[in-house]
């Protein structure tokens, strides 16, 4: 029997390598929601929402630092940034009846969107939060590709099957 899957212990986040310091203790992770058209007409009994396969909105992604930092400005610079995060996750492994880890690793790849300095407050953190436009996403879970989505190149792998290949090959 696989581990139950229980929560993520630690992480990092690097920028082109680099490990990036300063991160505060949450990253939202970004949502993919398909791009969506109503179906109706003649036969349906109402409406569907039909998914584009492979397309999705607009993806954001929130990096936010405990203080104003040189690496917030860093990804603010406008040209594309690579960003990693590599955490470790726990499970209990029923039939050993121990504690399993196994690796996390998200790569994105995307272009600023902005950058919140936050709040001045004497003793309290400026809570700064830089915004990308996701462009690319690869998770990767104990060496297992689950997704890689590369929206330039048309490219969407969900468990390594390419759906939008058939696409791709017609057009």
């Amino acid at each position: 029997m696989a581990a139950i899957p229980e929560k993520i212990v630690n992480y990092n986040i690097y920028s082109e390598g680099d490990r990036l310091v300063g991160i505060s203790g949450e990253v939202t992770l970004p949502n993919l929601e398909p791009l969506m058209e109503t179906i109706s007409g003649a036969g349906i009994a109402g409406e569907i929402e039909s998914p584009t396969p492979g397309h999705f909105a607009s993806i954001e992604m929130e990096i936010p630092f405990r203080t104003v930092t040189d690496q917030s400005f860093k990804i603010a610079d406008p040209n594309g940034h690579t960003l990693t995060l590599r955490a470790a996750q726990q499970g209990y492994d029923v039939s050993g009846g121990k504690i399993d880890y196994r690796g996390l690793k998200i790569t994105v790849k995307g272009l600023p969107k902005g950058i919140d300095l936050g709040t001045a407050s004497p003793g309290k953190p400026s809570e700064t939060t830089n915004k990308i436009e996701v462009v690319y996403i690869k998770i990767e879970e104990g060496g297992k590709e689950l997704l890689e989505l590369d929206k330039l190149n048309f490219i969407c792998k969900i468990n390594g099957a390419d759906i939008l290949e058939p696409i791709r090959s017609k057009i």
